[in-house]
């Protein structure tokens, strides 16, 4: 089999079961807690990502055998991805941190948001919605 058809059913397979994992995980928070102002399936779905990642990170990315490496695709960008994408944001900060990049982590940080809560925003102005 090809390495761009593998890596394509890898991600597929991981991907689809990451977001298939997020919405179930979601309803199932939400059903428990009720009407709530704060979004916590949101806020456990990227701190739960943010935890898998380093934890598939630390044993797959960077590994020797390149069958091992495999398993990063499948889980990491895969099923973390469609879990979540804040979990690589986080782990693409501690990456910057551990470099002594410590003021482009600040920076990415801090852009990110400010980049994010301004793009839903103009999104949202443009689609004739009402921010709240």
């Amino acid at each position: 089999m090809p390495d761009w058809l593998l890596t394509t059913i890898l991600l597929a397979i991981g991907g689809g079961t990451g977001a298939n994992a997020r919405y179930w995980l979601g309803r199932g928070i939400a059903w428990m807690q009720g009407p709530v102002e704060f979004p916590w399936a949101t806020f456990v779905t990227n701190v739960l990502g943010s935890v898998v990642l380093g934890f598939v990170a630390a044993a797959y990315l960077h590994h020797a055998d390149a069958g091992r490496r495999n398993w990063y695709l499948l889980l990491g960008t895969g099923f973390c991805g469609g879990f979540t994408t804040f979990s690589t944001f986080s782990f693409e900060t501690i990456k910057l941190l551990q470099d002594g990049k410590a003021l482009l982590a600040v920076g990415y940080v801090f852009g990110s948001v400010a980049a994010g809560l301004l793009g839903v925003w103009l999104a949202l102005k443009i689609a004739g919605e009402q921010a709240n």
